[in-house]
């Protein structure tokens, strides 16, 4: 490890290259991090943001594409282009971390409470905030290792402005779509609609069987200034998808196999919220409702189907007086869950779940000149666990002329067990009605400096982070035959380094580049440290922008290190590790201004052809490019 970081120091520093920073105002300010909206440098927390501007030179396909070069963020994708794909922050697991989308809670009760990146596009995405670190005592249970926000809600906007495009290359895919937006003095509001089909590629290592995708997203966001001291938000989202994918030969390799498998989902995102201000008091109601549902279509004469459905109420007051900002909160939530399916020897699958939970949480913030605190507390009463606590204390201390700022966090968290750990999915996974929440204490320490009036920026961060009462979801249960889930006896721990630099080396030239080391383990079952599956040690990305005349370029090279992962072969020991090889992949993105309304696009992924799997098994697809035109009048 030690070569391959002298090696990338002297890289990046040769190339100037960081995390570009943008100019915008609205780029400084986070309403992530906090409950209120936060100057991105006053935050005690490692936050990445992701632009509009940094979106459209990536012409990435959905949200995943994006977060592979964002670091301490690890990928796992099961095959091609809409096939189930997880996140991993800081080697938490994927239902560890919280996806928002315009501050709606996107988790999918009925998935595991996962949030599946490959359903969410990004054509239409104003910005996207990713904050590491614990964050339940201001965002709840699924926040242990960090929140990702996805903002579809515009900019200000004094007009009325039409957007298309339409995009097609390899693996027979299409991509095309359509938005307004109309801004007005007290109203800002944007529509979009997105459609994408694709042949895909074989997720399975032999057999020509394709496995295909499509995905139709219509979303609705904006916010409405009723009078000059209420102010309504609202969101209305739904993506209908659908995945083919392969079997499982169970008999003889373990491995998948060529099928006409098939999954349609649906995610519902609704949420309005109003805010009235006066003087230094601001009240804020909110509704959200996430609706989820995925059918599933087998061999079975019966199909599956899994439905999660999540309504939550908060009330939210904030108090200013001077540098102090008091906030207070309660909230209730009611998540409903519902599996359908073929009863058969392993039971029956069929049931109707529920859970309340009734929050109150509190924080404060001291915003000085040069130094940042926040103190933050929550205190959840759930109808099936325990009453459960979680906490977090930041600090920003700004030195000099506020160049360089020295950061912390510390904190503790909780995630529940979901309906599927609690109480099984089909005949496949077997539930643990006795599960235990689990409990994180973590912290970090940073470092962010800014040389040659910002042009450079820097970013250190080491973080660690012990677990108590991990939820292992692969324990084989000898009686049933199929695998459950238990607590761990002893603690894991996740710690590691985490590098950003960047560099605006002219107004044509920008460079990046990040690099991550992770040591996340647990214990055996003979007490044995291992080290967790899909998460990778090594990790990095470097990018390149360049700008001339009408043209723009951007190169982006991410590396994945090597990893474990599990395997599950159809005899004795029904359970073994294996490992992921490393690869690198190159992607390059370019664009040539027509003229002032329109914009050709071209696109290369995986331009090396690398031969790789992020899931042991499940095929990754090779070289594609893709074309397309993008028209704003």
């Amino acid at each position: 490890m030690k070569y391959f970081l002298i090696a990338l120091f002297g890289f990046c520093l040769a190339a100037n290259a960081a995390a570009h920073i943008e100019n915008d105002p609205l780029e400084t300010v986070t309403v992530t991090a906090s409950r209120t909206p936060l100057e991105i440098g006053d935050a005690g927390s490692s936050i990445s943001i992701i632009s509009k501007e940094q979106i459209q030179r990536r012409n990435a396909t959905n949200l995943a594409d994006l977060l592979r070069g964002v670091p301490g963020l690890a990928v796992s994708q099961q095959g091609s282009l809409g096939a189930i794909t997880q996140v991993r922050v800081r080697g938490a697991e994927a239902n560890q971390v919280l996806v928002l989308i315009d501050g709606v809670e996107a988790n999918d009760l009925s998935q595991g409470s996962e949030f599946n990146f490959t359903h969410l596009m990004v054509s239409q995405i104003e910005r996207i905030e990713i904050v590491r670190g614990p964050q339940s005592a201001i965002w709840g249970s699924d926040a242990l290792s960090g929140v990702i926000n996805v903002i579809t809600r515009p900019a200000n906007l004094m007009d009325t402005q039409f957007s298309g495009y339409a995009e097609a290359g390899s693996f027979a895919t299409v991509r095309t779509g359509f938005g307004i937006q109309h801004g007005s003095s007290r109203n800002q509001l944007k529509l979009s609609i997105d459609y994408l089909n694709s042949d895909g590629t074989n997720i399975s290592r032999l057999g020509n069987e394709q496995d295909g995708y499509k995905n139709t997203t219509v979303n609705l966001s904006g916010t409405y200034d009723a009078a000059d001291n209420i102010v309504l938000s609202y969101l209305l989202r739904n993506t209908h998808s659908t995945t083919y994918f392969d079997d499982i030969d169970f008999f003889t390799t373990g491995l998948p196999t060529d099928a006409s498998f098939s999954t349609e989902s649906s995610q519902t995102y609704a949420g309005l919220s109003m805010t009235f201000n006066r003087e230094n008091i601001s009240h804020t109601l909110n509704f959200a409702r996430t609706d989820t549902e995925n059918i599933t279509s087998t061999n079975s004469p019966v199909n599956d189907k899994s439905r999660g459905d999540k309504k939550q109420f908060r009330y939210q007051a904030n108090l200013v007086s001077g540098h102090h900002i008091i906030t207070g909160m309660l909230e209730y939530e009611r998540e409903d869950y519902q599996q359908r399916g073929a009863a058969s020897f392993f039971g029956d699958p069929n049931k109707n779940l529920s859970t309340d939970t009734k929050s109150i949480a509190v924080e404060y913030r001291y915003d000085g000149d040069l130094l940042d605190v926040s103190l933050s507390g929550r205190h959840d009463n759930n109808s099936e666990f325990d009453d459960s606590a979680a906490w977090r204390a930041t600090a920003a201390w700004h030195l000099g002329n506020q160049s360089t700022t020295l950061f912390a966090s510390v904190g503790e968290s909780v995630k529940n067990p979901t309906f599927t750990e609690r109480f099984g999915f089909f005949d496949t996974f077997t539930g643990n009605p006795d599960l235990r929440p689990e409990e994180s204490f973590s912290w970090e320490l940073g470092l962010r400096q800014s040389l040659m009036n910002g042009q450079i920026n820097l970013s250190l961060t080491w973080f660690d982070a012990d677990l108590d009462n991990e939820i292992n979801g692969f324990v084989f249960d000898f009686a049933s035959g199929t695998f459950t889930a238990a607590n761990a006896v002893k603690k894991s721990n996740r710690k590691g380094v985490e590098l950003g630099f960047s560099y605006i080396a002219t107004d044509q030239l920008e460079l990046a580049a990040s690099y991550a080391y992770l040591d996340a383990t647990q214990a055996d079952d003979s007490g044995n440290e291992i080290t967790e599956v899909r998460r990778p040690i090594h990790s990095g990305s470097f990018s390149a922008n360049y700008t001339f005349s009408k043209v723009n370029l951007n190169a982006a090279i991410i590396y994945t290190g090597n990893q474990e992962d599990n395997f599950f072969p159809p005899f004795p020991p029904f359970q073994e590790r294996v490992s992921l090889d490393s690869f690198t992949l190159v992607n390059i993105s370019g664009t040539y201004q027509l003229n002032h309304k329109v914009e050709l696009t071209l696109r290369l992924e995986n331009t090396l052809d690398e031969k790789y799997e992020e899931v042991f098994g499940f095929s990754s697809p090779g070289f594609a490019v893709h074309g397309g035109v993008r028209v704003t009048w």
